[in-house]
């Protein structure tokens, strides 16, 4: 039986002293959702990496002792890996195993335990990162991760409905339902209305400071558009561009992460291409992202200008 419910957003939270809890739910059989986390011909179809990247790499040998590497890459020629060894594999329940960043983005290994539960169609993967100290766990909690997740899990979305409509053999009934070929982050299609009722059911301390910002950006230049995307709203150039790979998302100006109750983030794709950044955009990321943090409407207030100006200068480079 496949479930027809809506799944559930991705959850990351701290867990203990060292460790990060994931959760997500998928409208798909336990068996399907775990092939589409080990085989290498399905991983490669969702877990495509951080906006404007692709998998080039993508090896599994699923056994206890046997190991794994993912790479992914950009049109600015940057590699990013990650790789491990499996510590336990138990098919369709559990899966256990290391994980190394390359280049590494924290000291040491993880180790990763996932979960799957199924309940009337609906399987519930439950993640559990543990880290080699609180330091480096809190540092990872802090960084932008939820929303790249979702952003992943959502492909998985679309991937494991179209297996389910195609008759996967893994599945034991069809829901008819397809994974939509485009949106409108890709055509350039604004949708003020989605972003109108997420920032109506919004329940962070630092609301009114999102939505000014909200405004300052949609304020910038008459062709931004926004939407919601990876979770949160996003914001795009709308006007006419040359054809490109949706993967490359070159539209895309920036977006919101609402992860943290004290800070207020926006997320800056191609913030590395902005000329005299003015002391507000943060992060050296080496694939070119930049992050602007706000804490309160002052803070809003004081680098709307700056904000604009930046804003500004990305739509001139589309």
């Amino acid at each position: 039986m496949t479930s027809t419910a809506t799944p559930s957003k991705v959850k990351v939270a701290a867990h203990g002293d060292r460790a990060i809890l994931i959760t997500r739910s998928f409208n798909a059989p336990r068996e399907l959702v775990f092939d589409a986390m080990s085989k290498p011909a399905l991983i490669k179809q969702w877990l495509n990496g951080p906006p404007g990247w692709n998998m080039t790499t993508c090896k599994v040998d699923l056994r206890v002792g046997g190991k794994f590497r993912y790479v992914w890459g950009n049109q600015a020629g940057q590699d990013m890996g990650l790789s491990g060894v499996y510590k336990d594999v138990l098919r369709p329940e559990r899966i256990v195993n290391t994980e190394v960043f390359e280049p590494a983005w924290y000291p040491g290994e993880a180790l990763s335990t996932t979960v799957l539960t199924e309940k009337k169609g609906t399987t519930l993967i439950t993640i559990t990162a543990r880290y080699d100290s609180r330091k480096i766990r809190d540092e990872i909690l802090a960084s932008p991760m939820e929303g790249g997740l979702e952003f992943s899990y959502q492909e998985l979305d679309a991937l494991l409905a179209k297996k389910i409509a195609s008759g996967s053999k893994t599945s034991s009934s069809r829901t008819g339902r397809k994974a939509k070929p485009g949106n409108a982050l890709f055509t350039g299609v604004s949708e003020p209305e989605t972003v109108d009722l997420y920032m109506k059911k919004l329940k962070h301390p630092l609301k009114p400071a999102a939505e000014q910002l909200r405004k300052a950006i949609l304020g910038a230049d008459k062709s931004i558009g926004e939407g919601i995307y990876w979770n949160a709203p996003c914001f795009y150039f709308t006007g006419k561009m040359e054809p490109f790979d949706p993967k490359t998302y070159k539209r895309y100006i920036v977006g919101f992460n609402f992860f943290k109750q004290d800070t207020l983030r926006l997320i800056f794709l191609r913030g590395a291409d902005v000329e005299k950044q003015g002391g507000l955009l943060t992060g050296d990321y080496k694939d070119g992202r930049r992050l602007a943090l706000f804490s309160s409407m002052a803070d809003v207030k004081k680098h709307e200008k700056e904000l604009k100006r930046i804003v500004k200068q990305l739509i001139k480079t589309m």
